[in-house]
């Protein structure tokens, strides 16, 4: 009852952050596509989805990249949960497509990016990205380690547009709110060696934090 509760309650926050984000990036003529970085259960992506479609966004693609395998095998520096074992939170490509299938939205838009993050977001990958002119608006970045964060930060960083939201869901979860720590800290160092700079935006629930990609110059 009280994982219940807790998941319900914070699901309701991730629902409210979707809806004035989408506000915010159709107001301002932000237009580009969502990645999202873990992707177990399918809630977030389906929760954008729909969003999108509420608000009458119509060439949008959503990329979900994930191991589909569970997490990967933990690092020395990412040791504050003892349950974020190797496969834990795994949802698998089939169960995934079964999912977004029965939600019903943007089928032909939906592509998936299989393989842990380590070895799969290459700059070979953000050539082929670039070329293809598939830039994000909206980021949902949903990884617990360290190490996955950094692979995923070192990834999108040419790939962001003035305007783009990234969405850090466990910002303050695991390591007791500190900035040196987990996900947190693979933000506030990529924070100094990006091009672009972040202007803090909307909060999720205790968990989360968002923030506005803007132009240093």
């Amino acid at each position: 009852d009280r994982i219940s509760y807790n998941q319900r309650n914070r699901h309701i926050e991730k629902f409210i952050f979707f809806q004035k984000v989408f506000d915010f990036l159709t107001d301002n003529k932000i237009t580009g596509n969502y990645f999202e970085f873990g992707i177990h259960r399918c809630r977030t992506f389906r929760m954008v989805l729909s969003e999108a479609r509420k608000h009458n966004i119509k060439d949008m693609k959503f990329f979900a990249f994930d191991s589909f395998e569970g997490l990967p095998e933990r690092h020395a520096e990412d040791d504050s949960i003892d349950k974020w074992k190797k496969g834990a939170l795994t949802t698998s490509e089939n169960d995934f497509m079964s999912m977004v299938k029965e939600h019903g939205l943007y089928l032909s838009n939906i592509f998936l990016e299989k393989g842990f993050y380590e070895d799969r977001l290459k700059k070979e990958l953000v050539s082929k990205y670039k070329k293809e002119h598939n830039y994000a608006s909206l980021v949902n970045i949903d990884c617990d380690f360290y190490s996955s964060a950094v692979s995923v930060f070192n990834f999108i960083d040419e790939l962001l547009i003035e305007g783009s939201v990234i969405y850090i869901d466990d910002m303050f979860a695991g390591y007791k709110g500190q900035r040196n720590k987990g996900v947190a800290r693979a933000f506030y160092e990529y924070e100094k060696s990006s091009k672009w700079s972040f202007e803090k935006y909307l909060d999720i629930g205790w968990f989360g934090r968002s923030f506005i990609v803007q132009s240093k110059n």
